[in-house]
């Protein structure tokens, strides 16, 4: 009985150390100076309200949707919103875009650096039947 008790409060202990870091509730302000150069990939989607509680036509506007491991769990009031990021193709460094954070990526769908843009903000990058781009941006 002690070696299974012993066994389930390792389980336990070794499962907790190598959960992902919690989403945090706000995002950290030292993250929006223009100084900042993030990287990742690019993705884009089509909606038109999200979690900062502004509606949008991507089909016009550019705009992007923020990881949450960057913007944190709060929606409504997040610093993050209204912000203006600058995104630049990693392949082409001519081409770039200025977008309006307005949303964030659903759970860990993107990475840390990554963004999900508008068809608007990704067809100044790349077609969008290429589907990911791999991207360098900052906040403007």
């Amino acid at each position: 009985m002690v070696k299974f008790t012993f066994a389930l409060f390792a389980a336990a202990v070794v499962g907790t150390l190598s959960m992902a870091a919690p989403v945090t509730k706000r995002a950290d302000s030292s993250i929006f100076a223009a100084s900042n150069r993030y990287s990742g990939k690019a993705t884009w989607f089509t909606d038109s309200y999200g979690s900062c509680n502004v509606h949008w036509d991507g089909n016009t506007q550019p705009i992007v949707a923020m990881s949450a491991l960057m913007m944190g769990a709060e929606s409504w009031g997040n610093p993050a919103c209204d912000k203006l990021v600058r995104i630049t193709l990693k392949s082409d460094p001519s081409k770039s875009v200025e977008a309006r954070v307005v949303d964030k990526c659903p759970g860990d769908e993107c990475a840390y650096g990554s963004l999900d843009l508008s068809p608007a903000a990704f067809q100044q990058l790349g077609d969008l039947g290429t589907g990911i781009l791999d991207i360098e941006w900052s906040f403007v």
